[in-house]
């Protein structure tokens, strides 16, 4: 088991609801001025690549400010990973914090477990629900885009296995220091701003 965080980040704080569900279906959305106000990436630019294996496809079935759930009022993904399923890095940077050792079938809220990557502008990724003892990567490894960091699972706030992604502007893990995010490899239908639409299914494209 690859277990760990970095100084100053206290567990309880790393471990705040994500998604209090998923699994399946799609999550009604309300348009909130946190997030209608959002300037989003362009697309061809993001530094951010989908966080699963090129020509792999997934459902994006929760999607920024949702009505229900830890999605309310702030920008986070959620993608419909199968149990096991490989998640790779989105962009290259520093595991600051591992924790893989909740079940995948208590659903306690704060029993998620995480890897957290940070990235040269500062900038941090939190790669959630994921499986018990499922972290492929330790705390001050260097990882590069693409390489796996852990497999997908149903631990914490969740209904069925899937991933939670959210990117954070700084170590601050508030959802409301979270940030809009687009991807330059994401192949399915998008607004046009690039943000992804709830229920659509997106193809990651080679990089």
């Amino acid at each position: 088991m690859k277990t760990g965080r970095a100084i100053g980040l206290p567990l309880s704080i790393v471990l705040a609801t994500a998604c209090g569900g998923g699994g399946a279906g799609a999550t009604p959305v309300i348009a909130q001025s946190f997030c209608a106000d959002a300037l989003f990436p362009d697309p061809s630019t993001s530094p951010y690549v989908l966080p699963y294996p090129p020509n792999v496809s997934y459902t994006m079935f929760q999607g920024n400010c949702s009505q229900l759930g830890g999605h309310r009022d702030t920008f986070a993904y959620d993608f419909s990973h199968g149990m096991g399923d490989p998640i790779t890095a989105s962009r290259a940077g520093t595991v600051i914090i591992v924790n893989d050792n909740f079940s995948d079938d208590d659903h306690i809220e704060g029993h998620e477990n995480n890897v957290f990557v940070e990235h040269t502008d500062g900038t941090v990724v939190r790669y959630t629900h994921l499986m018990q003892d499922g972290a492929m990567v330790t705390v001050d490894q260097q990882v590069f885009q693409g390489d796996i960091v852990s497999l997908a699972g149903n631990s914490g706030n969740s209904s069925g296995p899937h991933l939670h992604f959210q990117v954070f502007r700084s170590r601050n893990f508030d959802k409301s220091n979270a940030i809009p995010v687009t991807f330059r490899n994401a192949i399915g239908t998008a607004r046009t701003n690039g943000e992804l639409i709830e229920g659509q299914v997106y193809q990651a494209d080679s990089f």
